[in-house]
């Protein structure tokens, strides 16, 4: 229900309805947004709004509105993400499992593992319904650990994409015909997107399915895909669609060559989470060559007084990682994994400012093109990026 538009406002200009409907719901948020800075000053507004217009990704959160608990509105729900990612609203999300109708339990195991992909991860829905929580069925509790641990590992990697979306003006979800234009084909691909620049995800999207088919868009021209879960290339012909295992519990997830991630353990909280220690994932590209970086501050306030950039580059067997910034970052590093590596390592060093701890040096394991290395925590138990660092593989 809305007024007539040829209505007019109380104001000196007698602004017309039309010229101000779709403004009202920015208004309202902006009205919130400072709202909230007034009772909490200095702190990030946390805002969701809903009715909008252009420009609202600047005071608020924005979910899809009311969708349904049908497998068409979870497909949906990827191109409406990207929508809003071009429309310049990187924290978006929809409803998971759907707002209206009835839940099933595939359609919500599949959907709560999609949905931990997404900037904004929310299950709701409406009065009537049953009840469609995570802790309802065995099979969608367990989908929706396992998702919810990666996406807490990656919370470092996606707090940066967002970083970045703030003052570079990037995007948090990506199409594949954004990172891959010149490949014609990847126009028709609306069931795949990538988190960031570097994970791809490949949903479930049908009912009743034990696979799921997938591009990996770039091979053929250097890139290389990673699995996830076991860190194993894929294999496949440019434009190739493949078919991947998806059990009911699992999302399939693939890394792209070229990239550093900086994960954490996960905890039962964001917050414990940012104490677990560190890890870095490397998955090489087709020079052996990855980059990337991540950014820190406290989390809360609207103009941090610290923070901390580190700038990674894995070239020639040789990892750099040089930071900026004062922030402290207190957990330590504790392992790092190498994917891609042609060749194995006989020893690896580690160097920073922190100084050698003398006796001990790491320990590395080598399987299957993939180098391990741990007990760095001996190394930075002053914090994992408290110094620039140099992590050498000998051969």
């Amino acid at each position: 229900m809305t007024i007539s538009p040829d209505a007019t406002h109380n104001d000196e200009l007698n602004t017309t309805e039309y010229q101000m409907h779709n403004l009202f719901g920015n208004q309202i948020s902006n009205a919130t947004y400072h709202g909230l800075l007034e009772l909490f000053p200095g702190h990030r507004p946390f805002n969701i709004a809903r009715g909008n217009f252009a420009g609202i990704g600047r005071y608020a959160t924005r979910w899809g509105g009311d969708n349904s608990s049908k497998w068409g509105s979870m497909f949906l729900s990827i191109s409406h993400a990207l929508t809003h990612m071009m429309a310049g609203i990187p924290m978006f999300g929809v409803d998971i499992c759907g707002y209206s109708h009835n839940a099933s339990f595939d359609l919500c195991a599949r959907w709560m593992s999609l949905g931990a992909f997404m900037p904004f991860y929310r299950n709701h829905n409406m009065g009537g319904t049953i009840s469609q929580e995570a802790f309802v069925w065995s099979s969608v509790a367990e989908a929706s650990r396992r998702a919810i641990a990666i996406r807490y590992s990656l919370l470092n990697y996606i707090y940066t994409l967002f970083y970045y979306a703030n003052t570079k003006g990037d995007l948090v979800m990506r199409a594949l015909a954004w990172e891959f234009p010149n490949d014609e084909s990847l126009k028709a691909t609306y069931s795949q997107f990538l988190l960031g620049p570097s994970l791809l995800v490949t949903p479930v999207l049908t009912p009743n399915s034990k696979t799921v088919r997938g591009v990996f868009p770039g091979i053929g021209e250097g890139t290389r895909w990673y699995d996830w879960y076991t860190l194993n290339e894929v294999h496949a012909k440019p434009q190739e669609n493949i078919t991947l295992d998806a059990p009911l519990e699992h999302i399939n997830l693939h890394i792209r060559g070229g990239t550093v991630f900086t994960l954490q353990k996960p905890g039962n909280t964001t917050a414990a989470t940012r104490r677990n220690p560190f890890s870095l994932l490397l998955a090489l590209d087709d020079n052996e060559y990855a980059e990337g970086s991540v950014y820190f501050d406290d989390g809360v306030s609207l103009e941090p007084e610290a923070t901390k950039t580190v700038a990674y580059t894995f070239r020639k067997g040789i990892l750099r990682a040089e930071t900026t910034g004062d922030y402290k970052v207190s957990p330590p590093l504790v392992n790092i994994t190498v994917a891609g590596l042609r060749k194995a390592p006989k020893r690896v060093e580690f160097h920073s400012d922190e100084g050698k701890q003398k006796g001990l040096s790491p320990k590395l394991e080598y399987s299957n093109g993939t180098a391990y290395v741990t007990e760095l925590e001996h190394f930075t138990r002053n914090g994992a990026f408290r110094y620039d660092f140099q992590v050498t593989f000998k051969y």
